[in-house]
């Protein structure tokens, strides 16, 4: 069998399309070589131009971790490191605080002021200090004063039979307003009904000259 079918094997005994065919075989892979335009890669998948290139001053102060995030580092180790790690520490401080970026961001810092406050011991309480925070430690150390509230001013009071008249009163329900219609008021007036004296009135000389329209002039 030729033409646009695959002759059957003996381990694939099917009628099978040439398309069928050539979609079934694998996909050859092919290596990338790293010649010419191509970026090369170290062994750990480094670039080599990030190795071998030149830092500008603007990677170099945006690399510095946050003043903040020095800060509480020092903080935590401070009692773990050695003098020679805490110094390195402070110079990053020193290069972080001093970066564009750190005074753009308003979060600068006095290092003069921050070296002082580091350089002042603890020193412990006096006596006189510790009668002091016993005392207010003794305060607090009370039972919460419970307030109660003032008593309510009420008026005179008076028995039950005595109000007994108007809370029956109270109890009836009211009774309901009857509505009427307007035609059934007595100072209704029918709009299309002509007043009878209307009918007897006469006409004066005045409302019959007031009545007669004006001429208009032909030239208007």
């Amino acid at each position: 069998m030729g033409g646009k079918y695959e002759v059957p094997t003996s381990t694939f005994p099917y009628k099978i399309s040439r398309r069928i065919q050539c979609l079934s075989l694998p996909r050859r892979y092919y290596m990338d070589s790293y010649e010419g335009s191509m970026p090369q890669y170290t062994k750990s998948g480094t670039r080599q131009s990030a190795l071998t290139g030149r830092i500008v001053d603007k990677s170099n102060d945006m690399a510095w971790p946050s003043i903040r995030r020095l800060l509480i580092l020092k903080r935590m180790y401070k009692n773990r490191f050695s003098q020679e790690r805490l110094e390195k520490i402070d110079r990053m401080i020193e290069a972080s605080n001093g970066t564009v970026y750190s005074k753009m961001a308003n979060c600068t810092i006095d290092l003069k002021k921050m070296d002082a406050r580091d350089l002042k011991k603890k020193k412990g309480w006096t006596d006189t200090d510790w009668k002091r925070k016993m005392e207010y430690i003794s305060q607090i150390a009370e039972p919460k004063k419970v307030f109660q509230p003032p008593p309510v001013k009420r008026g005179k009071s008076m028995p039950l039979e005595a109000l007994m008249p108007r809370i029956e009163e109270m109890s009836v329900p009211p009774s309901s307003k009857c509505y009427k219609r307007m035609s059934q008021e007595a100072w209704y007036r029918n709009p299309l009904k002509v007043s009878p004296h209307a009918l007897k009135y006469v006409l004066t000389d005045r409302m019959k000259k007031l009545a007669t329209a004006r001429a208009v002039p032909a030239g208007d």
